[in-house]
């Protein structure tokens, strides 16, 4: 067998995207124009027409896609309801398929992410933000403004104790038995509102109670803010204190729990994940049109496909480069059904690479021009104090345009780390000529297709794509990637345990489109 056949590129045709397509002349509306002006016409589109430059990289815009929330009903990606002409789900459809692909994709988290915790959930923007703080302060408010009144008045603190009964009852576990008998006996609504009838409801003292049954529940870290509220006096103060230690003693509780079954989840998440996505397929037309458009664009050509004996090999390296092309993944595809739960950190490692691409090219583009400066046991030293500064500015590139304005400051950058190093070596400053040099190599990586960053852009990619093949023995680090091995282990890391929980889950998926869609040749 050819050596490398896995890994070799597969043979495409150019696809012409809509936004590349040649826009069709419009012909004049009236029938008395002459034959000239639709000459006219015809040389304007024909001038206007973008050209296709093959082998060249698009340059990355901001998604106009879906949310990169996996999950329906609340701004969630559902699977094969994407495309134009697709029938309308129905409410009970769309409750259905939210909470079991819902589920899913809390369960695929918990397994997939080993840091996965559940967080307080923070208002989206200013004004939403604003309007809580409102809503909040009107309510302690209205609290402190009843209890001073003559008689006093007791609804919103009747509302409140019952609110804080239930948020008591959230967090017990199934043996927590007796806490609860305690619990009803303390905030029993009954006997609260007949004290409140006869007047003699003492309601600060319901602060100690609860603060009491808060300490048999809480955890060790939440000790010193519960001292804090035994200390206070003022009663609205230590009731707002206690609603907002229950709120965390609520999280504290849930990620308690989710720690202690997650060996369950991860032990049988493939199968759960298996069966739940098999339930929302059953009964659609196509759940899996992207994800079949995204295998058909990496089928081999039909002279490899006419070859029966490299049938097996064929699929194997559909799936790989299919794969691999999430590293470098266009805005312009919709992701496949099959890893919308996982669009987040397949992003956030395409970021990754080109960063490191970036990066690595800087440092590369700068010794060029700088090598003969350094001396040579001082070399790797430096090197590593540039890539330190230099992946700092970077964690704002998130788009090709963002270069525009980080590239110019990481050049200054480079050349204020190199002057610090020739002045501690009694040299002179690097000279005007050489500044000018330098800068310009560096700010010409904004270019997604500047050779040295595309070279070793392809050099990782290719690493991680033999990496997830199987067919690399030994690990080693390709050429000019040495300074950035430890970000490169870490990308292939990622990407192999993503790609082999993926593959256990949506394998059978992938291997009945490649052979039904992308290996299938008609017979003559």
């Amino acid at each position: 067998m050819k050596k490398g056949f896995l890994n070799t590129p597969v043979k495409k045709k150019e696809e012409v995207k809509d936004d590349e397509k040649k826009p069709e002349a419009k012909l004049p509306a009236s029938p008395t124009k002459g034959a000239a002006e639709v000459k006219e016409v015809k040389e304007k589109v024909k001038e206007s027409a973008p050209v296709k430059v093959v082998g060249k990289r698009r340059r990355r815009t901001p998604s106009m896609g879906a949310s990169l929330s996996p999950s329906p009903g609340r701004g969630f990606f559902v699977p094969g309801y994407t495309g134009a002409g697709e029938r309308s789900l129905t409410l009970p459809e769309l409750l259905d398929a939210s909470k079991g692909l819902t589920n899913m994709a809390l369960a695929h988290e918990i397994a997939v992410d080993k840091d996965f915790s559940l967080t307080k959930i923070q208002p989206a923007n200013e004004v939403e933000r604003q309007i809580k703080e409102v809503m909040q302060r009107a309510f302690w408010d209205l609290l402190g403004d009843q209890l001073s009144a003559d008689p006093p008045q007791y609804t919103q603190a009747l509302q409140l104790l019952t609110e804080i009964k239930g948020m008591l009852y959230s967090i017990l576990l199934p043996q927590h038995e007796k806490l609860k008998e305690k619990i009803e006996g303390v905030l029993d609504l009954q006997v609260i509102e007949q004290q409140v009838s006869a007047g003699t409801l003492e309601f600060p003292e319901y602060a100690g109670y609860i603060l009491g049954i808060m300490a048999m529940l809480c955890a060790p870290v939440r000790d010193e803010r519960l001292a804090e509220l035994r200390e206070m006096q003022e009663v609205v103060a230590v009731f707002r204190g206690i609603m907002d230690l229950l709120e965390q003693m609520k999280l504290d509780m849930a990620n308690f729990t989710i720690t202690q079954v997650r060996p369950v989840i991860v032990s049988q998440s493939v199968d759960y994940e298996k069966q739940k996505f098999s339930e929302f397929l059953a009964g659609r037309e196509d759940g899996l049109a992207t994800t079949r458009e995204w295998l058909v664009r990496h089928r081999p050509s039909s002279e490899e496909v006419a070859d029966p004996k490299y049938r097996r090999l064929l699929g194997q390296r559909v799936l790989t480069e299919a794969l691999a092309e999430l590293l470098e993944w266009d805005d312009y595809h919709t992701m496949p059904e099959t890893l919308v739960m996982d669009q987040r950190r397949i992003l956030e490692l395409r970021s990754k690479v080109e960063r490191v691409a970036v990066s690595t090219a800087t440092i590369l583009v700068s010794f060029s021009h700088l090598n003969s400066l350094i001396v040579p046991m001082d070399s790797q030293g430096v090197k590593e104090t540039i890539k330190r500064h230099t992946d700092v500015l970077l964690q704002d590139f998130t788009e090709d345009s963002d270069l525009l304005t980080i590239l110019p400051g990481v050049a200054a950058q480079v050349v204020q780390d190199v002057n610090t190093y020739l002045e501690g070596k009694g040299k002179a400053r690097l000279g005007e000529q050489v500044v000018e040099e330098v800068t310009s190599q560096i700010v010409s990586l904004e270019d997604p297709n500047q050779r040295i960053r595309d070279l070793l852009q392809k050099r990782i990619v290719e690493f991680c794509k033999q990496v997830i093949a199987g067919t690399m023995k030994n690990m080693q680090v390709p050429p000019g990637l040495t300074i950035c091995k430890s970000e490169l282990g870490d990308i292939a890391g990622t990407f192999v345990r993503l790609v082999n929980y993926n593959k256990s889950v949506f394998g059978e998926h992938y291997n009945d489109i490649i052979d039904n869609h992308c290996l299938f040749q008609v017979e003559a």
